[in-house]
């Protein structure tokens, strides 16, 4: 593909699929995301949820890179590929559905790791798990299986936005106001 389709293709998925809001106000659409994937975690595979709760280990600590980079930091080419496809007909929601896949897929490892061996997990061994093109394939066929209505998404932002203003609240009003300002 030369540069410029390239480069309009960047631009297409960072207005038109939205990658670009995770960028903006410090994030906040980011944290968001973050928080609804850890009420997906909770609803879905709850055991893993309660583990990570445990352990103190936090969305932002293991998924960043899955939002921001739509898995192409760590994961390899073909599964990168996968995604991609899934993010231009169904939009940036298809992260959900690869990132509960992925747990869902590790469960049993992610179990029996403490903090830092569950970081390492998500740093090292689960990306290398997929660049086997096969288990890269039944991956994607598990995230296409995974239902995560829209509708579920809306509430959990709704539940976001408001622990978020009540955070804003509790904070001293020169602070408060230097942070909508920026």
């Amino acid at each position: 593909m030369p540069e410029e389709q390239a480069f309009c293709v960047l631009v297409k998925i960072m207005y038109d699929y939205g990658l670009r809001a995770l960028y903006k106000n410090n994030f906040e659409d980011l944290h968001c995301k973050f928080y609804q994937l850890e009420r997906l975690l909770q609803e879905q595979i709850p055991e893993l949820w309660s583990h990570f709760q445990e352990m103190n280990l936090e969305a932002h600590m293991y998924a960043s890179q899955w939002f921001l980079t739509l898995f192409t930091a760590k994961f390899p080419l073909c599964m990168v590929f996968h995604i991609t496809d899934l993010l231009l007909c169904e939009g940036l929601n298809i992260i959900f559905n690869v990132a509960l896949a992925l747990l869902k897929t590790s469960k049993e490892d992610l179990l029996q790791a403490d903090f830092e061996g569950a970081l390492k997990f998500f740093r090292v061994q689960l990306p290398k798990r997929y660049r086997a093109a096969e288990n890269a394939r039944r991956l994607m066929e598990q995230a296409c299986n995974i239902k995560v209505p829209t509708k579920k998404l809306k509430k959990f932002e709704k539940e976001y936005l408001s622990f978020r203003e009540s955070q804003l609240q509790q904070e001293d009003p020169i602070d408060r106001y230097q942070f909508r300002s920026v």
